[in-house]
């Protein structure tokens, strides 16, 4: 069946793309779609593998190909060819450089390409992203409508689980608390800051109201605590920018919520303390990264992409590093103790140039656009400064999950800044004796945003 449904897939790409090329108006449903489908692709299994490995110990387990990358393909293909420069395009290929070098040192080496060809999948949504948003002001709100949509689902799903099943730390759809936790980070700051910017609408305060019923319920310490924290950022960005009385009555309204909400959070993160110690889960955390220091100090180079856990349980150090037997299971709780320990120290320093490309872009653009999208813009950093944070105590951004909700986020970034101006295009930086060179693909691109 898993063939039938990539053939599938793959035969709807062209004739989607040309529906949306001779239809763009239709063109905020399909990013709807698209930024709704990170948050159930996984749960219904719309999926498939042309390798399959379910019982690799590793992250990502398949040469794996998504309901999702073939609409991006779509995409990309329906979008024209402008006359903009991708951003971000050296950071991503030097990380992914790094992540193919690293396969020379896994054990396991078809394991080890998992991982570079997911970052192929996550790279084409972030190029369809980019030149969608870039073309067609309507696809950047429709796409956060998408996750918002995501989002409402996550709510009620955690409340469906809180109090009809009684779990104390809810996951939604996703299969652990910190992964939804995570992803929330993604939807709420962006609405929050077109909250505080004092739109007219009540979307924007639903969905802010939805990620905090979300991070309440994981009973997460480090999602309650950096939502916090990132509401907080946001909240005096915004004020510092320009002090309103709506955004007096905000201030007014969380103080409200936060004296409503305490006691249900204090009680349940007292329930979980009951039942796992804090001190005991720390000092797991700790036992983790001691492994991962000594495989990095036995393995400067790294070990490969996607082979931690193997190499980590093969080779013993989990044992000399006193993990539980009940844990060894787990990856390192941090994704850059994770990436160092695979790819080695050039490995963390192209994913770090990775992350902070798109997070300066957000911020630099943002605030010298006094804009709704320059709002926007400033609440997606936020967003992203809270998840590279919150990766500190979890693994879960080199999840497909996550990395495509990063991969839209990064793209709106690159769309926006693109749409306000933040680089010269191409025409500009040629100079004028190359413009006749450029002449038709420039007049293509500004047909196609004056006709979406």
């Amino acid at each position: 069946m898993k063939w039938v449904g990539l053939i599938i897939t793959l035969l709807a790409i062209v004739p989607l793309s040309r529906w949306l090329r001779y239809h763009p108006h239709q063109s905020p449903k399909i990013a709807i779609l698209l930024g709704f489908l990170p948050f159930v692709f996984f749960r219904l299994h719309l999926f498939m593998a042309g390798i399959s490995w379910r019982e690799w110990p590793g992250f990502v387990q398949g040469l794996e190909f998504s309901v999702l990358d073939g609409l991006a393909i779509a995409v990309w293909l329906s979008t024209p060819r402008g006359v903009r420069p991708l951003p971000f395009k050296l950071s991503m290929a030097a990380y992914f450089l790094t992540i193919l070098l690293s396969t020379l040192q896994a054990q396991t080496p078809i394991a080890a390409l998992f991982y570079p060809w997911q970052l192929c999948r996550m790279f084409m949504v972030y190029v369809a992203v980019t030149r969608w948003v870039s073309a067609n002001q309507r696809v950047a709100p429709a796409l956060l409508k998408g996750m918002a949509a995501g989002l409402f689902l996550e709510a009620g799903v955690a409340i469906w689980q809180r109090f009809g099943l009684g779990l104390l730390q809810t996951a939604g759809t996703f299969d652990a608390q910190n992964l939804l936790g995570l992803s929330s980070h993604f939807v709420a700051f962006p609405f929050f800051s077109l909250l505080l910017r004092g739109s007219a609408e009540l979307f924007p305060a639903a969905v802010v109201l939805a990620a905090i019923v979300v991070e309440v319920l994981t009973t997460s310490r480090a999602t309650i605590g950096l939502a916090g924290l990132g509401f907080a950022i946001l909240f005096m960005l915004s004020a510092v920018r320009q002090w309103t009385t709506h955004k007096m009555l905000i201030l007014i309204a969380i103080a409200a919520m936060t004296i409503m909400i305490a006691p249900l959070a204090l009680s349940s993160l007292d329930q979980r303390e009951s039942v796992n110690s804090q001190i005991e889960s720390d000092t797991e955390r700790d036992s983790f990264a001691n492994a991962a220091a000594m495989i990095l100090s036995d393995h400067p180079l790294g070990i490969g992409s996607n082979q931690f856990l193997a190499t980590a349980n093969f080779e013993g150090y989990y044992q000399r590093a006193n993990v539980k037997p009940n844990s060894r299971a787990s990856i390192v709780h941090n994704v850059y103790w994770l990436v160092t320990t695979e790819t080695g120290w050039l490995g963390l320093i192209t994913f770090l140039l990775l992350l902070v490309r798109p997070l300066t872009t957000a911020f630099f653009c943002g605030w010298s656009n006094r804009t709704e999208r320059g709002d926007l813009l400033i609440g997606i950093g936020v967003g992203l400064l809270i998840v590279y944070i919150h990766s500190f105590f979890e693994w879960i951004f080199v999840r497909s999950e996550t990395q495509y909700m990063f991969a839209i986020q990064i793209g709106l970034v690159a769309g926006l800044a693109q749409q306000l101006g933040y680089w010269p295009n191409r025409a500009k930086a040629l100079g004028p004796k190359n413009v006749k060179i450029l002449g038709r693909s420039s007049a293509k691109a500004s047909s196609s945003v004056s006709t979406q």
